[in-house]
């Protein structure tokens, strides 16, 4: 089955959520891209860290507002999808950045992404990540 679908809702939940100093992030984008509330997990410290789509919007508008989240980037490296019938995964390894967006070795992650079809749309329904550190390395064939 083709995951072109899946590559485009994908890129559009990386690129809603990217914002350059100044701007903000397309964070309606982001709620709307998901099925129901959503479930989402950093997995990157001591314990998970879970979210529904509209607490995490909420968390990163009260981070803007702050001021302690002033720009953001997070872009896809390698992916690969699987879908059978109407539910997809998607392995996503990413790169992102709260700095300059054209730096070089930026830290990296690994995003789980689970996917629902629904009237004609792929929907997110949850996603797990963890980014990378001194006890977790992404693969070099993953980072190819």
């Amino acid at each position: 089955m083709n995951t072109r679908a899946i590559d485009y809702i994908t890129e559009d939940f990386y690129e809603s959520l990217s914002f350059q100093d100044g701007e903000l992030p397309d964070l309606e984008t982001v709620r709307e891209l998901f099925y129901n509330e959503g479930l989402l997990i950093n997995n990157s410290f001591g314990k998970p860290i879970k979210f529904t789509a509209d607490t995490f919007t909420m968390t990163l508008e009260a981070q803007i507002a702050d001021g302690t989240l002033q720009q953001f980037m997070q872009r896809e490296l390698y992916s690969k999808t699987e879908i059978f019938g109407k539910i997809a995964q998607r392995m996503s390894v990413y790169e992102y950045s709260f700095a300059d967006h054209g730096t070089e070795n930026l830290p990296r992650g690994i995003n789980y992404i689970q996917y629902v079809l629904v009237d004609d749309h792929w929907r997110f329904t949850s996603m797990a990540w963890n980014d990378e550190n001194e006890n977790y390395q992404i693969p070099s064939e993953l980072l190819s």
